[in-house]
């Protein structure tokens, strides 16, 4: 039996027979557990072009198995990957999402955003801007395409190999929407989160980065609309309870404060809130190279 790492879900992992074994943290997580895992198994009973999970085996109350994956993490690919590389990965995410999109149907989600706003009122640093987009998203309809979604898609969840992605951790989400997933991108893909909570950062992981960030973003614009830019702001302050470190508030702060949302939260005219048009879809980020970005730049 080998232990391994933990996120900060808090989840154990430990090798038991050459299987994978994930513990759920403490007894009010099992049961999220267990629906990760059977978010998983449908998963895998999907087909998507180059993406694969790995198989769950067995699930008890608080445990699953799934058959142990090697490969490389996103810091040990992109460090030598190709421009192939690069442009495999780009494919099999574009596959991924239009997968998804084919698929989806439109559906009104602002009470279940409403309702995540009540849950983090208690544990939030920013109480008066969950005060500004609880009546944002009471006067503005924030609609989805609802589709199935990892949950939790940061390049922290996949494992890499030249012609095959395994995403892994999945995660039950408040909002089932494609769009989910691709903010978590941005997050690792724009925001450089990952590389700069793990001391990984470099200039060609940034370059690699901010071309696979292009990509999507350029794909995807038409869907980059006010509820997209809801949904990245609550993702934002949904990671803030779960950050053990300074260092990780500091980076979190960098981001949540760069969302054009905030911008409008402290306008001038205190913060009136007028909907924004369908036109206004493009957020003004303050990117790592701005010296105005709070976040450490981790090089």
């Amino acid at each position: 039996m080998t232990k391994l790492n933990t996120g900060l879900s808090g989840c154990k992992l430990e090798l038991v027979d050459g299987l994978l074994r994930k513990h759920s943290p403490y007894a009010e997580y099992d049961s999220r557990l267990i629906s990760q895992a059977e978010k998983q198994i449908v998963f895998s009973k999907r087909i998507y072009k180059n993406i694969e999970a790995p198989k769950v085996h067995e699930m008890e109350v608080y445990w699953f198995d799934m058959d142990y994956v090697s490969g490389q993490n996103f810091e040990e690919f992109f460090s030598t990957a190709s421009i192939n590389d690069v442009e495999f990965v780009v494919s099999t995410l574009f596959e991924y999402f239009d997968t998804l999109i084919s698929t989806a149907r439109n559906v009104d989600v602002s009470n279940k955003i409403l309702k995540k706003i009540d849950s983090l009122k208690e544990k939030t640093s920013y109480p008066i801007y969950l005060e500004f987009l609880r009546k944002y998203v009471e006067d503005n309809q924030i609609v989805v395409p609802h589709t199935f979604c990892h949950g939790d898609l940061t390049f922290a969840n996949i494992i890499f190999h030249k012609n095959r992605l395994f995403f892994i951790d999945f995660l039950d989400c408040y909002v089932d929407t494609f769009l989910s997933d691709l903010i978590k991108l941005k997050q690792d893909l724009y925001h450089l989160w990952a590389v700069k909570n793990q001391n990984s950062y470099s200039i060609r992981i940034h370059q690699i980065y901010k071309y696979l960030w292009d990509k999507l973003e350029d794909r995807y614009s038409s869907y980059m609309d006010k509820s997209f830019q809801v949904l990245d702001v609550m993702n934002a302050l949904r990671i803030e309870p779960y950050l053990t470190s300074k260092r990780q508030n500091v980076i979190l702060e960098g981001i949540v404060k760069s969302t054009e949302l905030y911008a409008i939260s402290n306008s001038s005219d205190g913060g009136a809130i007028n909907p924004i048009s369908e036109t206004e879809t493009e957020v003004d980020v303050v990117t790592p190279d701005d010296k105005s970005f709070n976040g450490n730049r981790g090089d």
